[in-house]
């Protein structure tokens, strides 16, 4: 009798150790499979938000390189004007005149040193919307805060670290090239000319939303100056400093032995970008 107690006793315990053990087995395969869907689905999200930063700043490249188009396209003609509609693609567009201090020298390297041009020539830039990292590139130009007239292009379009996010960038640095002309009182006459795109007159704009801007040609100045060397020189550096950034380029000069004439020439070009409504 206590033996068969004993078996009856087994067998309901066993019959409960069944029963728990199916809630328990579904709920713990509940809980995985809640843990892999959130897991599957934050993946997803975290790919889709990605996906969408990626292509917004491929839009907004794009737009900035329309945009380097149309300044392009009046650049150099006086009165000359475009309207160009920039799209939001999350980010925000900045057009700041006071920004990139331009500072130009023109030297020997040995005696003969003098500033020429000093000022704020202006930026564009895009402020993107995103905090991923982004590898510094440029899609126009190059980090040159300088570049001889046969060679490169002036602008300069690129990615890099703002103060808060990255930024796209557009802004110009001066081209320089040198000729000889002539000859004057039986000294070799040399022409150096400086080129310079000027921001400085636009309207300080910060929109995050689409807008329309207005790029005028404002016009074209030109200042004069002339240098008499009266021994041999064979070239002449102008140097750049470009918002911190410094380079130069080396000009060739002609001269003889009773030296050589200089006429050094700054072409600045004003443009203006402003808001306009629809």
């Amino acid at each position: 009798m206590e033996k068969q107690d004993r078996y009856t006793r087994l067998s309901k315990f066993l019959r409960y150790r069944r029963a728990i053990a199916i809630p328990v087995t579904f709920l713990m395969l509940f809980v995985s499979l809640t843990v892999l869907v959130s897991a599957t689905y934050y993946f997803s999200m975290t790919k889709i938000g990605t996906k969408a930063s990626a292509l917004r700043a491929s839009g907004a490249e794009q737009e900035m390189l329309s945009l380097e188009k149309v300044i392009k396209f009046v650049v150099w003609s006086p009165g000359a004007h475009e309207i160009y509609e920039f799209g939001a693609y999350g980010g925000r567009l900045k057009v700041q005149p006071t920004a990139n201090r331009l500072a130009l020298n023109i030297t020997d390297n040995s005696s003969f040193y003098e500033v020429f041009f000093d000022g704020s020539i202006g930026k564009v830039a895009y402020e993107l919307s995103t905090t991923e990292p982004y590898d510094d590139v440029y899609f126009i130009g190059d980090s040159r805060s300088i570049v001889n007239q046969s060679s490169s292009t002036m602008t300069q379009l690129g990615v890099s670290q703002g103060s808060e996010n990255y930024e796209m960038t557009l802004s110009y640095r001066p081209q320089a090239g040198s000729t000889a002309t002539g000859s004057s009182g039986g000294k070799p006459v040399n022409s150096i000319r400086i080129y310079v795109i000027n921001l400085n007159s636009s309207q300080i704009t910060a929109r995050s939303a689409s807008l329309r801007l207005k790029i005028t040609c404002l016009n074209i100045t030109s200042t004069w100056k002339s240098y008499d060397f009266t021994s041999p020189i064979t070239y002449l550096l102008v140097k750049a400093n470009l918002n911190g950034v410094t380079g130069q380029v080396s000009l060739p000069i002609a001269s003889n032995e009773l030296g050589a004439t200089v006429t050094l020439e700054t072409v600045v070009c004003n443009i203006k970008m402003e808001e306009v409504g629809w």
